[in-house]
């Protein structure tokens, strides 16, 4: 069965995706729902000031993918701060403590101005300071954060390359964090056709911007970490086991396989997603197609945006969820082991909406019971559609492997998606970043149980610890960098209930018992010592 899934994808390829000028994919049936969730959100806002992406327009795709959020707790005094990458510059929100923000970004040494995209982060120097990469239309942006304070540093990437996601994982086990790249198509704004131009400038009936089947499409890059603050491009070996034509946005880190060494998805627009297998000597290979998450259940090509790495049936292995275009559903792929994912989109309840176009997928347990739950930032992105160009968030409620969906709250022209508990009441808040508009805070409101946090800092590993691998009884969970579309979510694990016993794997390798742990605390876990910090959710 798997031979012929393999041979009849190229057949069943559709073109789909955003601004392609094809025909639409037929919504599927509704999928297994039983009542919608039982959460509201409410927008607490203090993020002052209207966010712009670009220059407003919709004349070219430039316009249209966005940015991103990163949290960062960048002055170290254990408030979760906020970071957007904003179309002209960056913007950085200092927490004051229980979510109230001030705006820090002038004495950041956030300097650059440019076409902002994506942002993620992580600690390159292992000096107890997260550091960020922040994309662009252009050159991406290097800062190291020296005490609070960010220093730019070279990077090796030149050109007007359109990157959108990145994310920093330690592929060689050297303690030291690698960074990977998505690029989206290669454009130059001095070509660039107007709406209307081409079969690939309209959008039913309208003539909108050119893309992305308008321009040739890129290649993700890999970066390595020599130390010091130096990268060295390694895309040429590292990625060489990419093949084909691939529009990449949202990027996840996540080892798929259990064996200790962390993997990539990459969702792509209008193009096969890829899926690399780490070789564990420096390069990856592409196995996307033979494993069953480059394609949509039918053998479609999907306009996928965000992506998440989570482990969404509690098998203790990490399943793949993404975001795709209006006329589509999101995606989820159930990973069955020995690198073999089906497309659980319909039998999990995931497919019954494929009304939105959307972008961050943000995970969360909403309810604390154990289950992750995740919700999508919407958005279309024709401005011509009216007020149908915004779109409420998608909320997607985890029954037990099956999930109730609805779609509450304000619409919005959303893109980069993050979570973190910004108030310390144990319970996490989603943040959004709007096209041209004030971001959103969102505290959930609904029904909650009781759990704990764990926030883990590598010795022998990176200092950021990502890559470690965390169990608690049926709950596994991973920290990560970049995921969602654009963003980065904070590297506080949250867990429900309490656990008797919790295991954690370290990017080392090194396996560390806990004893039990209970609900209603933060625990600072150091490798090597065990707990060495707890504080009382407030």
């Amino acid at each position: 069965m798997r031979v012929l899934l393999l041979l009849l994808a190229p057949v069943l390829i559709h073109a789909q995706g955003m601004g392609s000028g094809k025909r639409p994919l037929t919504p599927k049936p509704g999928g297994r729902t039983t009542s919608p969730p039982p959460f509201t959100f409410r927008d607490v806002g203090g993020l002052s000031g209207k966010h712009q992406y670009g220059d407003g327009s919709s004349r070219y795709i430039l316009s249209m993918t966005g940015n991103g959020v990163a949290v960062v707790d960048f002055n170290n005094d254990g408030h979760p701060d906020l970071l957007f990458n904003d179309g002209k510059a960056p913007v950085l929100y200092k927490n004051l403590g229980a979510a109230k923000f001030e705006n820090a970004t002038a004495a950041s040494g956030l300097a650059a101005r440019a076409w902002g995209q994506g942002v993620c982060a992580g600690d390159i120097d292992n000096d107890g300071w997260t550091d960020v990469l922040l994309t662009y239309y252009g050159p991406s942006r290097l800062y190291r954060n020296n005490k609070g304070k960010f220093d730019a540093l070279p990077f090796p990437e030149s050109g007007n390359r359109f990157s959108t996601s990145c994310a920093f994982l330690d592929y060689d086990r050297d303690g030291l964090l690698d960074v990977v790249v998505s690029n989206y198509v290669a454009f130059e704004l001095g070509n660039a056709q107007r709406p209307g131009a081409t079969k690939y400038c309209t959008w039913e009936g309208l003539e909108v911007f050119c893309g992305p089947r308008g321009f040739p499409t890129d290649r993700p890059q890999l970066f390595h970490n020599l130390g010091e603050g130096r990268f060295e491009d390694v895309s040429a070996r590292g990625l060489q086991g990419i093949t084909g034509l691939h529009y990449g946005l949202g990027v996840a880190v996540g080892d798929f396989d259990g064996d200790g060494w962390p993997d990539i998805y990459i969702a792509c627009d209008s193009t096969p997603g890829l899926l690399l297998r780490n070789n564990k000597d420096g390069t990856f290979r592409d196995v996307a197609v033979e494993a069953g998450a480059a394609y949509g259940a039918d053998g479609e090509e999907l306009g996928s945006m965000g992506v998440a790495a989570v482990d969404v049936d509690g098998d203790g292995r990490l399943d793949i969820v993404k975001s795709n275009f209006i006329n589509e559903t999101p995606s989820v792929y159930r990973n069955l082991g020995d690198w073999f994912f089906v497309d659980a989109t319909q039998e999990s309840g995931v497919g019954a909406d494929s009304s939105a176009v959307g972008w961050g997928v943000g995970v969360t347990d909403l309810d604390q019971d154990g289950r992750p739950d995740f919700v999508i930032a919407n958005g279309h992105i024709y401005p011509e559609l009216g007020t149908k160009y915004r779109q409420p968030r998608s909320v997607y409620w985890n029954r037990g492997g099956t999930f109730s969906v609805g779609r509450p709250g304000v619409a919005a022209a959303s893109r980069g998606l993050a979570v973190a508990d910004l108030d310390g009441d144990g319970r996490e808040e989603l943040i959004v970043a709007h096209m041209n508009a004030a971001p959103s805070v969102l505290q959930v409101e609904g029904p909650r149980g009781k759990g704990f946090g764990m926030r883990l800092t590598g010795t022998k590993s990176n200092r950021s610890a990502i890559g470690a691998r965390v169990t608690a009884g049926k709950q596994m969970k991973e920290v990560t960098s970049g995921g969602s579309y654009a963003s980065q979510s904070d590297f506080t694990l949250h867990f429900a209930g309490d656990a008797a016993e919790v295991e954690i794997r370290w990017p080392s390798g090194a396996i560390e018992k806990l004893g039990a742990l209970q609900a209603g605390a933060l625990y600072s876990v150091k490798e090597g010592a065990g707990v060495v910090g707890r504080e009382p959710w407030r």
